[in-house]
């Protein structure tokens, strides 16, 4: 699967996310995150399913995901306080339309 969203290129077969023709560097869980929420847009995803998807084994702090979407943010070259690809709520977490296929 390879889209586009911005100025951004997923490609999940090659594991590789583009920003600007640099690759973006991306910790394997982000990654995954980002697999995630690719393919489930435009639909939002709960805090609990993502916490299943991505850890389903491990008990891990809360604060393991808001730290992986921080992440995901930089890589993006997303601002936190505007987000445009990974708005989020308390309790979901949703990739808004905007990418080309």
């Amino acid at each position: 699967m390879r889209i586009q969203f911005g100025e951004c290129t997923f490609d999940a077969m090659r594991r590789e996310l583009w920003k600007g023709g640099q690759i973006a560097r991306l910790s394997p869980k982000a990654f995954e995150l980002l697999l995630i929420l690719v393919e489930r847009r435009p639909r939002a995803i709960g805090k609990d399913a993502l916490f299943e998807r991505l850890w389903p084994t491990t008990f891990v702090p809360e604060a393991n995901l808001p730290g992986l979407l921080a992440g995901l943010r930089r890589a993006l070259g997303e601002d936190p306080r505007r987000p445009s690809c990974l708005p989020t709520s308390p309790r979901r977490v949703p990739l808004v339309p905007g990418e080309r296929a």
